[in-house]
């Protein structure tokens, strides 16, 4: 306890002295705080896609994909296997006695948005117990579109953001005509990023595409591990299954590594600059203070305690910068919705991209308090005698 006390009597010391050197003190917060507000914003895209890709996924629900895929965007399931799987065991089923599992469709065709800029939107298509297995889906204008016709329903979302996709118009699928007939929202908001339309409808379109998935409603979470065993275990079937949580997080993985690295590499580079600037603040603040330091040197402080109040000082202006940067962020960016990797989505900023930035912020006081608290140590107690 006697060693602590020291420390803690400098630390107040200098924290009171920081409305002396306010200018150098306030250049380590905002260069900090520039680098966290940059940091969190970039992290909240991954954050924000994580948690579109995520929201209302069911533990009681399955995904049927090709054996190796790496995701369901990269799966190819043959149009057989769909009846195959309906008889495993494990499957719910509705009133009417019929398996709960859907085949689902990927593709993708451009579209122009509200800015005339051209994009690409996701085209979701799914056999007809998808309605049943989707109630949280809504038709709010229009209706739902009919098998066999070349007919699509588009998100609110998705008609908002782009031109061209309103009901009663027609939009071009690898050069054939499809028509909106209806518009949708979903409580689910991985729903919310699609057009969707008959599955069967699409592959008699074309007819060298398979089902990319096949989803699964089980009788409970606990089914799905004979549910996987049934049809991992068929030799006529090519075929593994996931938890619907797992194949959501393959779709977006490359995505998110990509946007957490160009967030990290981004902050990184920054960091340094920051760092520099706590640097150059604290060099300030111990020049400001050499003879003071020298004083409590000379009456017996130790070199320890020295260094620990420097850094210790660094770091308290480092933790409101943060705070400071992540709520400019959380202000701004916050439910913002962008667009990425083919996605629309919004930006989350959470309280773990909160504590990240409190983490990075310290990191950075520490790294550039490191020399000036050295300096501080070596502080000759000469200095406080010749001022005297």
């Amino acid at each position: 306890m006697r060693a602590i006390r020291p420390v803690l009597l400098l630390i107040d010391t200098a924290i009171r002295s920081i409305p002396d050197r306010l200018g150098t003190s306030l250049v380590t917060v905002i260069s900090i705080a520039t680098v966290m507000g940059v940091l969190v914003a970039m992290l909240a895209l991954g954050q924000g896609l994580e948690d579109f890709v995520q929201a209302g996924v069911r533990a009681d629900q399955a995904v049927v994909v090709s054996s190796g895929a790496q995701s369901a965007l990269d799966s190819s399931l043959p149009r057989p296997d769909l009846g195959k799987i309906l008889d495993k065991p494990g499957i719910k089923r509705d009133a009417a006695g019929k398996p709960l599992a859907s085949g689902a469709v990927f593709m993708f065709f451009n579209a122009v948005n509200r800015r005339n800029q051209r994009g690409t939107v996701s085209l979701y298509s799914v056999t007809p117990e998808w309605r049943t297995m989707t109630p949280e889906v809504h038709i709010i204008e229009g209706r739902y579109f009919r098998p066999g016709l070349h007919e699509l329903v588009v998100s609110d979302l998705i008609r908002r953001r782009f031109r061209q996709l309103d009901v009663g118009d027609d939009v071009r699928v690898r050069g054939t005509d499809w028509r909106i007939v209806g518009v949708y929202q979903s409580a689910s908001t991985a729903l919310d990023d699609s057009v969707i339309g008959d599955a069967d409808t699409m592959l008699a379109a074309f007819p060298h595409a398979t089902f990319n998935a096949i989803n699964v409603v089980l009788q409970s979470p606990a089914a799905f591990a004979t549910f996987k065993q049934a049809v991992t275990g068929d030799p006529t079937l090519a075929a593994d299954v996931k938890t619907q949580a797992e194949t959501n997080e393959a779709i977006i993985k490359s995505r998110r590594n990509l946007l957490d690295f160009i967030s990290y590499f981004i902050g990184g580079l920054m960091g340094l600059g920051a760092a520099c600037g706590a640097l150059a603040s604290l060099y300030a603040a111990v020049d400001a203070r050499a003879v003071e330091i020298a004083t409590l040197r000379a009456i017996g402080f130790s070199a320890l305690a020295v260094v620990v109040s420097v850094l210790a000082e660094g770091m308290l202006l480092a933790v409101p910068a943060a705070l400071l940067g992540a709520g400019i962020d959380w202000s701004l960016f916050n439910g913002h919705v962008v667009v990425a990797q083919q996605i629309t989505f919004p930006m989350a900023v959470t309280a773990h991209l909160v504590l990240v930035s409190l983490c990075w912020a310290l990191g950075i006081a520490l790294i550039g308090g490191i020399l000036p608290s050295i300096r501080a140590a070596r502080m000759p107690v000469a200095t406080a005698i010749q001022a005297g």
